[in-house]
């Protein structure tokens, strides 16, 4: 006798469990599971035979739903398992027939309406993207898991911004991901889910049906950026990776190295298109949003990549698919390949010349052999303090030591000689 596989869903709305109340209305359920960027999301329609649904059964906006996902017989006989989607806040209700029919939408929001209602301005200064989150999530009141590194930022404006969203678009400028999932906030540095074993293989038998992609639009190898330095009326550039295809920015920037984390977030960000892989598969408890599977035996579409979004369906008498959507992985710039090079805008009735650090230069060695008189390296430092000291802060350095510190590629304005400049 062969096994009986089926699946079925479990809901709780407002902390009761319904699941037997409406067992065998549920025509379609989906669920949708989203690593970064956006809030996981269920929807549910409801076959509403005896018309409960149209009167005191309808769901209010707002209310409050759990929902859990159960497989059993799945892959063998006696393997059952369980996803627990979360706990999902209704924004919309629809209804409509004949026959009639009701279908509920709600998304992974806190209960308190002030993440994700409620506009706020506030200026936030000395603080690191943990503290903002922290303080974000007490306020909304659930918790944070934090896994990534202690970004500082200097100053920071939330204009007329929900918490929410600011803190959403913050994670994006720096390259960190975000979801909020289960009363949660999550961020967590995606740089390193993407290095972790895939939990998976995939091959072509395993999908119904699968598209692959690989594209060179939108993406880069490199980009330049400029900013204002927020000291000074002083524009700079910083510059990373290499190749033909620069991305040009202009962003707000608190220094160099705050230019160069979003020059490579937003690289990052897009080079994510560059390969892509979908597919709709059989269900399988290891195909998790943020976690990394391997495709095999599809041949050019085959390598390892990260789970962008997984949406699972469940429909009557059990039926059930999965279909994720996922970018390869290895598309990043490694921190090898990154190259911080600063300068500042030169200006065009500016006088002197530009001159750019070699290794093994020095103030004293650059005015001896550019101005005729190394006793004038203390102008070309007061003439280019700012950049001196963003590119040696850029490679982690409290100051420069009063130009000691030189970073090779930074570009220097040389003051203009004079008749009377002579060796020394």
């Amino acid at each position: 006798m062969s096994r009986a596989r089926r699946a079925a869903i479990q809901i709780e709305y407002e902390h009761v469990d319904i699941s037997e109340d409406i067992e065998g209305m549920i025509s379609t359920y989906s669920y949708t599971d989203v690593a970064s960027g956006e809030s996981d999301a269920v929807s549910i329609t409801i076959e509403d035979r005896e018309k409960k649904w149209l009167g005191g059964w309808a769901p209010k906006k707002g209310d409050r739903v759990s929902t859990n996902m159960l497989f059993y017989n799945w892959l063998r006989e006696g393997h059952n398992w369980g996803t627990y989607c979360g706990s999902f806040q209704v924004d919309d209700v629809s209804m409509s027939g004949p026959p009639a029919v009701c279908t509920i939408g709600a998304v992974s929001i806190p209960r308190k309406e002030a993440f994700n209602e409620e506009e706020r301005t506030k200026n936030w200064e000395s603080v690191t993207i943990r503290e903002i989150a922290s303080e974000i999530a007490a306020r909304a009141g659930i918790a944070l898991y934090y896994e990534a590194d202690d970004i500082p930022i200097k100053t920071l404006e939330q204009d007329k911004q929900t918490d929410c969203k600011f803190l959403y678009s913050v994670c994006e400028k720096y390259g960190l991901a975000m979801k909020v999932f289960g009363e949660k906030i999550i961020i967590f540095d995606e740089a390193r889910y993407e290095s972790a074993a895939p939990v998976l293989t995939l091959q072509y038998e395993d999908c119904i049906r699968y598209t692959y992609n690989s594209t060179m639009a939108g993406t880069y190898t490199g980009a330049k950026v400029r900013y204002s330095d927020p000291g000074s009326s002083k524009r700079h550039y910083v510059s990373v990776g290499s190749g033909s295809r620069i991305k040009e920015m202009n962003v707000e920037a608190d220094g160099a190295e705050d230019a160069r984390r979003k020059a490579v977030a937003a690289l990052n960000n897009a080079n994510k298109k560059a390969v892509t892989f979908s597919a709709t598969v059989m269900p399988r408890e290891e195909l998790i949003a943020s976690r990394c599977i391997e495709i095999r035996g599809l041949g050019t579409p085959d390598g390892v990549y990260y789970l962008d979004k997984v949406t699972s369906k469940i429909g009557q008498n059990g039926t059930s698919q999965q279909s994720i959507e996922a970018h390869l992985v290895g598309y990043r710039l490694n921190d090898a390949k990154v190259q911080l090079e600063v300068e500042t805008e030169k200006k065009e009735d500016g006088g002197g010349s530009v001159y750019t650090v070699q290794k093994g230069d020095t103030l004293w060695s650059i005015a001896k052999e550019q101005l005729g008189s190394p006793l004038r390296y203390a102008e070309i430092y007061d003439l280019n303090k700012d950049v001196i000291e963003e590119a040696a802060r850029g490679r982690g350095k409290k100051d420069s030591s009063n130009g000691h510190w030189l970073v090779v590629g930074t570009s220097l304005q040389i003051p203009e000689a004079t008749e009377t400049d002579g060796e020394q």
